[in-house]
């Protein structure tokens, strides 16, 4: 809808302040398809696992505990 604004019988209850908005953003602001395996969001929404786990939190840049042993106090 944000790319296609058609009215839609399930967009008919938004609000007008909510299209102008869209209206007067257009053009800042560029959606862009993202895959599900690069949701990065999903470490902090979803049960996952072990492995799914440690990509996004490699993807997100933070290291496990037992990686930085000796230079942390546990």
């Amino acid at each position: 809808m944000a790319k296609n604004p058609v009215f839609h019988q399930r967009s008919k209850h938004i609000k007008k302040k909510f299209h102008f908005i869209r209206e007067a953003i257009q053009g800042v602001i560029e959606l862009l398809y993202c895959k599900g395996e690069e949701q990065i969001a999903d470490i902090f929404t979803k049960a996952l696992p072990k492995d799914r786990f440690s990509y996004l939190r490699s993807m997100l840049r933070v290291k496990s505990a037992s990686t930085l042993e000796g230079s942390v106090k546990m």
